[in-house]
């Protein structure tokens, strides 16, 4: 029973989709005006991803630059206290 209850506002949302409209607007019959929402909204989409795509990309840069500077520093510190 619990899960005929889901199964059944599933249905009815599925059959009254003009309910379903979040926002009136964006339905604009106006070519114009749909562009406009579609291209905002691939934007404010897009948008976060790369932002999280170009941080990471600047974490792994800073970790490496920083992994080739600790490598140089035991190098040279290895070789300065070998055997005399």
């Amino acid at each position: 029973m619990r899960r005929f209850i889901p199964l059944l506002a599933l249905a009815l949302l599925a059959l009254l989709p003009d309910a379903l409209h979040a926002c009136p607007v964006c339905f604009d019959p106006r070519e114009e005006n749909r562009q406009a929402f579609l291209a905002t909204t691939i934007f404010l989409t897009l948008l976060p991803l790369g932002m999280v795509a170009g941080t990471g990309l600047w974490l792994r840069k800073r970790a490496r630059e920083e992994d080739e500077r600790d490598a140089t520093a035991t190098n040279e510190t290895d070789e300065g206290s070998g055997p005399r």
